[in-house]
């Protein structure tokens, strides 16, 4: 039997907040509350394109401090450079995942594009 304590968070998407943060100015991101429901063991976020795609303004070469990151792709697509993997394009109900920090770019993305995004640790 677990000894976690049970907590309940609840994240709708009518009222929700949603913020600009990060390396991407193209996107806005809505906290689902996982953080919080985890103790900060898992944190989850929705990242919506907010502006059509403009050459050379995707993301730069950068990675991720979190010992896992998944990304689902809810809606349109977006093309990347992940190190060990190449350029790729993930559409409407792919997902990738990966642990450690991986060296990535994203390249481009579609105007309609939104991903979900699962991490551990929540930072």
């Amino acid at each position: 039997m677990s000894k976690l304590k049970p907590k309940l968070v609840v994240s709708r998407i009518d009222g929700a907040n949603w913020t600009r943060k990060g390396l991407r100015p193209f996107l806005e991101y809505r906290d689902l509350g996982l953080a919080e429901a985890t103790e900060g063991r898992v944190g989850g976020s929705i990242g919506r394109a907010i502006k059509k795609f403009e050459s050379g303004g995707g993301a730069k070469r950068h990675y991720h401090n979190t010992g896992f990151h998944l990304i689902f792709v809810m809606r349109g697509w977006f093309r990347s450079e992940f190190e060990g993997l190449g350029d790729v394009t993930l559409r409407q109900g792919d997902c990738i995942a990966y642990q450690g920090e991986i060296p990535q770019e994203h390249v481009e993305y579609s105007d309609d594009f939104e991903v979900m995004q699962i991490v551990f640790n929540a930072e």
